[in-house]
């Protein structure tokens, strides 16, 4: 995949600041290939491997935004939760107190990252109280 110069860079902007992250993991990792781009790999059961493209810096913080508030709902080894449910308070305080501390190792701030931290958490808490439409 040929992503442009700023995209590229935000996409590896982003890496950077996860780096610590995505590295104490067991049960997924991100790799580059010149011919698809990045790409998020699931391996954390045997024989249910999978992977997802990255297209946009918007995908991956997803990913990543979804995966810090897995680790908040239900620590785990696992990418796949049995069951999902809406943030408690105290689950979406700790939730944002983790994304915050990784999102303010960015250069040049990270007031974009925060304010769609903001739009993601409302999102993921409107299509959990069933208000997905």
């Amino acid at each position: 995949m040929i992503y442009t110069d700023n995209v590229r860079k935000e996409l590896d902007a982003i890496l950077k600041a996860f780096e610590n992250y995505i590295d104490g993991q067991n049960h997924f990792d991100i790799v580059y290939s010149k011919k698809i781009g990045y790409v998020w790999i699931v391996v954390d059961e045997p024989g249910a491997a999978g992977a997802e493209q990255l297209d946009t810096p918007e995908a991956l913080l997803d990913n990543l935004f979804n995966d810090i508030i897995n680790d908040v709902i239900a620590p785990r080894s696992t990418t796949h939760l049995d069951e999902v449910h809406t943030l408690t308070e105290s689950e979406e305080a700790e939730c944002r107190r983790r994304i915050t501390a990784i999102l303010e190792r960015f250069e040049g701030g990270a007031n974009e990252y925060l304010d769609y931290l903001d739009s993601y958490i409302k999102d993921y808490q409107d299509r959990y109280n069933g208000d997905d439409e």
